[in-house]
């Protein structure tokens, strides 16, 4: 007879449920934005939702979409119709039974004119309709579109409760079908969820789930340390490489998709002149980026998409770095002496513009640094140009990350209908031949010819100086060697619906 070991009975007893209440803690740069998915664009806000809610399908770490809500779905000859089958015996946190006219409902609310919610500009630009179909749901399209499954498997578009959304209290008090649902969010500290014993699908192996944040390196690091939280993300680079000194951690390192960049307002004179763009880019000397700030835990961008997708060398060459001609371009431009600029930041890109300030300074760049609470920094980042022009902002420093999809890399940030408050185009860049270039690529079925568009636009949205490209940091999670099965898609956002904890903290 074969004995199980001890450990194979604490692995089996947190499978089960029956190894007491057990709790995975969190720590994040940054809070959450609102527990309305479709109300946010954020990363680390996407994360502290993903438990809690789900669409009709899901992107793995891989790439890879797979059913979710939905079992299966088919699409017409002309792209246009997609009809998903949706899953039996699903319910929302608060009793409501998932229909298809349950799920239309919150599609409509998503794709709606006058909703205002910060996640749904782009899907309102493919999706024409949605309605119930007999026993499926039916999603008509505006036009073809290669990514549509990707397109559903952001958070913006997972299912919500419609009584939760008719009552407006989605943005404190999440309602979703997921495997956690929600218990407490103290906004200064921290977010709780607890395991759903409704759930339809597998049970978690982990009780709940305890989000906390802050955007001091130093603190998340000791925190780790010491035992106070069980996982990191993303974890500083700094520290990183001193993590072999404690057996306890583990580090999970992959390459990452969030580019980081300045959001120039191209509306506010002088950067509404692209040989002054151009110079704030020729200042910019990335791979000492990645080496100061970085500690080589990530890759000096190369336009305006990731290196992953396309790749650096592929869409654009390298991006160089040449204060002597950025000089010569502010002189061209009337600007022998430079200009003073300032910039919006959270205290996490605080150093990024620090390093900035130093770089562009050799150019006659005079930079002024504005460090702003998270809440206070959404305001100013999303301001319209009016709201821009008075408190004389010339840009936001912030990231973006649409793992494998050029389009929903673009678009948002470039599109003239993404302009802010509305959707992400920070810096109100307008290029009606380059919007009308990436629709095309997006109807553009064929991989191969649609990849050779994309390079295009990519070469394009550089030669324009659209925004400042920076660096892409490798995703980094560190957390305690007892915490396994973590997922993480690539720009760092979590998936802990396989996370298994052993032993005690």
């Amino acid at each position: 007879m074969v004995f199980p070991t001890f450990r194979s009975l604490v692995l089996l007893l947190a499978l089960t449920g029956q190894a007491g209440a057990a709790t995975l803690r969190i720590m994040q740069s940054e809070p959450p934005r609102s527990m309305d998915p479709a109300d946010q664009t954020a990363t680390f806000t996407a994360s502290v939702l993903d438990p809690m809610y789900e669409g009709l399908v899901r992107m793995l770490p891989d790439g890879r979409i797979v059913p979710r809500l939905a079992l299966s779905w088919t699409t017409s000859p002309d792209g246009l119709d997609w009809r998903f089958i949706l899953r039996p015996g699903v319910r929302f946190h608060d009793g409501t039974i998932l229909t298809p006219t349950v799920a239309a409902q919150s599609f409509a609310r998503l794709l709606s004119a006058t909703s205002g919610l910060v996640g749904a500009g782009h899907y309102g630009t493919i999706i024409a309709s949605v309605r119930p179909d007999g026993p499926a749901l039916l999603v008509h399209l505006s036009r073809p579109y290669a990514f549509l499954l990707q397109l559903l498997a952001g958070a913006q578009a997972d299912l919500v409760s419609p009584a939760a959304a008719r009552a407006g209290t989605l943005g404190r008090i999440p309602v979703g079908t997921g495997p956690y649902r929600f218990v407490t969010w103290k906004s200064s500290d921290y977010v709780e969820e607890e395991r759903n014993p409704d759930y339809w699908g597998p049970r978690p192996a982990i009780d709940r789930l305890r989000w906390s944040w802050s955007p001091e390196a130093s603190v998340m690091n000791m925190a780790l340390r010491t035992g106070e939280i069980d996982v990191a993300v993303p974890f500083p680079a700094l520290f990183a490489s001193r993590l072999g000194d404690a057996p306890f951690l583990r580090l999970q390192q992959q390459p990452g998709a969030a580019i980081y960049f300045v959001a120039l307002n191209t509306r506010l004179p002088p950067l509404n002149d692209p040989h002054v763009r151009h110079a704030l880019s020729l200042a910019t000397d990335r791979p000492a980026l990645v080496a100061a700030l970085l500690h080589g835990f990530g890759e000096p961008d190369c336009g305006p998409l990731p290196p992953a997708t396309l790749g650096c060398g592929q869409a654009t060459p390298a991006l160089p770095h040449d204060p002597a001609r950025a000089r010569a371009l502010l002189a061209k431009a009337g600007l022998p002496h430079g200009f003073a600029l300032s910039v919006a930041v959270q205290e996490p890109e605080e150093p990024i513009a620090e390093a900035l300030q130093a770089m562009w300074a050799q150019a006659g760049i005079r930079l002024s640094i504005r460090r702003l609470e998270a809440g206070v920094w959404v305001d100013a980042a999303f301001a319209g140009p009016a709201a821009k022009q008075q408190a004389r902002l010339g840009a936001v420093i912030t990231s973006w990350a649409a793992p494998f999809v050029p389009d929903l890399q673009l678009r948002p940030l470039f599109a003239g209908r993404s302009e802010a408050p509305a959707g992400a185009n920070l810096g109100f860049f307008s290029d009606p031949a380059l919007d009308q270039a990436m629709a095309d690529a997006a109807r553009t079925l064929d991989a191969t010819a649609r990849d050779a568009l994309y390079r295009d636009i990519a070469r394009r949205l550089d030669a324009a100086a659209a925004h400042i490209s920076l660096y892409t940091p490798s995703d980094l999670v560190a957390h305690a060697s007892r915490v396994s099965g973590l997922a993480v898609l690539p720009g760092g956002e979590l998936q802990l619906d396989q996370a298994i904890m052993t032993g005690p903290p």
